[in-house]
């Protein structure tokens, strides 16, 4: 057995073959390498200069798997510098033109300064974790291009200086990994067609991701949590798009943090599906012009502000499917206060708000008190709203205005008022819709299962109510959110809370009704017991939606 190390030393007395299998340094797997009259490179892992004699790692050379980083000397320690071994892998496969790279899932890899991704590669991080310097003030990942000098030395050089719609990278993706303990994790520049982050932490990262210029581009399955420092750094958006952005697609991405988005200098085409935002002061901020944005299920809780429209000057928004508890202001319309250049005639804002519940309202938390403020009565406001009806006799409450128009939906302005609140929980009898996200159950392809409900019990002073949901119980895996308002004889009350496994975590604090969770044949059952009414009638509307 021959180590690449022993027999690629200067001082090396093993003779020199045509062909010799070696045992790599780092990762202790064999690879075949060939001797050559000459390389195209000799990057000093696959194209090798041995005292003047040329070999190649036919292995890697010829092999449709991603390339072990490893071989490149990474050592993923957590202790030792591993930039320049992950850069030099990037070189050679830019060099060649495309690839992909491998890291191994259970190492730390420490970044102390930055390393890149080029075009046409993709790095299967395997849930590998990347560790920024001693400070935590470093950006783990750059976007770059492949650089060469006038004697034709080839390097790599970050884009981020670069102008616009120049050394754009393509195809290239990042997949299950863990950054912690930095200053930016991602910033990139010009990351545009068939490129993607897919399955990605961030922990105690200032920012998560900073994006410029970037288009076609998917974001899923993201998460960001707070920063937790001896030292205070500046408090930054978790998600910064920055530049022009367009024809982005953010899917399932989750920011636990005081500023959640920022959108800046515009975004078009933008979609932005089943995001979270919770316990902060901004959960999505828009600036400039942002055409064809859709914000569809939006879960936001605890946020004093969740979707600012303030600085927009031209939009079209579709915001729908949301669901908001505990939140101060849901929507906050264009501004018009600023100066003298910044008028009502140079923004308009036009789309629509539907099937969005706010519930929470008036909630007080660590001394906050959440209103369900909705502030968008500002002119040239176009927005369509689809307002509640309010149980009983169907008109709406004296503390929701909606501007000229009683309607039930209505174009118009929603006049500002410190006591307003806006949601739309539609009255349904026999059935609960169910949101229909992750595994629901065996319900037809493309259909939405529901949920039913009986009553429990007889005695009009002890009864319950049973609701039944197509949702497949797991003990450990499983995460849900309840939201239903039952209406009786005297009161109509709410009852909202979570789901974890088997484990239940009412909101309503203060009910004396009881609710739990139960696993029946397999599938989800809701109960609401200890109503005390003359009799057992009662109507419930709601949902319960599974979080995936």
């Amino acid at each position: 057995m021959i180590l690449t190390n022993e027999f690629f030393s200067p001082t090396s007395t093993i003779p020199d073959q045509d062909m010799i299998e070696l045992i790599d340094e780092f990762t202790f797997e064999p690879y075949i390498y060939q001797r050559f009259l000459s390389v195209p490179l000799t990057d000093g892992t696959v194209f090798r200069n041995r005292n003047g004699v040329f070999y190649a790692n036919q292995t890697v050379i010829h092999s449709s798997e991603p390339i072990d980083i490893g071989i490149f000397g990474a050592k993923g320690d957590g202790t030792t510098d591993d930039t320049e071994s992950i850069n030099n892998a990037v070189l050679y496969l830019s060099i060649v033109g495309k690839g992909s790279l491998k890291f191994n899932g259970s190492k730390t890899y420490l970044i102390n300064q930055t390393i890149y991704i080029t075009s046409n590669l993709i790095f299967y991080c395997n849930g590998a974790t990347f560790k920024g310097n001693a400070a935590g003030d470093n950006t783990i990942i750059e976007t770059a291009y492949l650089k060469t000098s006038a004697t034709q030395v080839k390097s790599l050089q970050s884009n981020l200086l670069e102008t616009y719609g120049t050394h754009v990278v393509i195809s290239s993706q990042i997949k299950d990994a863990n950054f912690v303990r930095c200053g930016t994790g991602l910033h990139f520049v010009n990351f545009c067609h068939g490129c993607s982050l897919e399955n990605i932490n961030f922990s105690d990262c200032i920012s998560a991701i900073k994006f410029d210029n970037c288009f076609y581009t998917v974001l899923k399955n993201i998460i960001a949590t707070g920063v937790s420092r001896e030292i205070p750094v500046p408090d930054e958006y978790c998600y910064q798009f920055l530049g022009q952005n367009n024809a982005l697609l953010l899917e399932r991405m989750t920011a636990t943090r005081n500023l959640g988005f920022l959108f800046k200098n515009g975004t078009t085409a933008t979609t932005i599906i089943s995001a979270t935002t919770e316990g902060g002061n901004i959960g999505m901020k828009f600036e400039e012009d942002c055409l064809g944005v859709t914000i569809n299920g939006l879960y936001a809780e605890y946020i004093k502000d969740v979707i600012d429209l303030s600085d927009v000057r031209n939009g079209n928004f579709e915001i729908s499917n949301g669901y908001f508890n505990a939140t101060d202001r849901p929507l906050i319309g264009p501004n018009f206060s600023g100066p003298p250049n910044n008028s009502a005639e140079d923004r308009e804002i036009a789309g629509s708000w539907t099937n969005n519940s706010i519930v929470g309202i008036n909630t007080t938390y660590k001394g906050f008190t959440y209103r369900g403020l909705m502030n968008v009565s500002q002119e040239r406001n176009y927005m369509k709203y689809e307002l509640p009806t309010y149980e009983g006799d169907g008109s709406l409450p004296t503390n929701w205005i909606v501007g000229d128009f009683t309607n039930i939906t209505s174009f118009g302005h929603i006049k500002y008022n410190n006591a307003k609140a806006i949601g739309n929980v539609k009255r349904q009898f026999g059935v609960i819709p169910v949101t229909r996200s992750g595994d629901v159950g065996d319900g037809r392809a493309g259909s939405i299962p529901d949920c039913t409900h009986e009553l429990i019990g007889s005695d009009p002073s002890n009864f319950g109510i049973k609701i039944k949901t197509k949702i497949k119980f797991q003990e450990y895996m499983m995460f849900a959110k309840y939201n239903i308002y039952v209406g009786t004889y005297s009161f109509g009350r709410w009852f909202y809370g979570d789901i974890f496994g088997k484990n239940l975590s009412p909101k309503d604090v203060g009910n004396s009704q009881i609710t739990t969770i139960e696993n029946e044949n397999g599938l989800l059952v809701i109960k609401i017991t200890g109503f005390n009414e003359p009799n057992l009638s009662y109507i419930i509307q709601g949902n319960v939606q599974l979080i995936v």
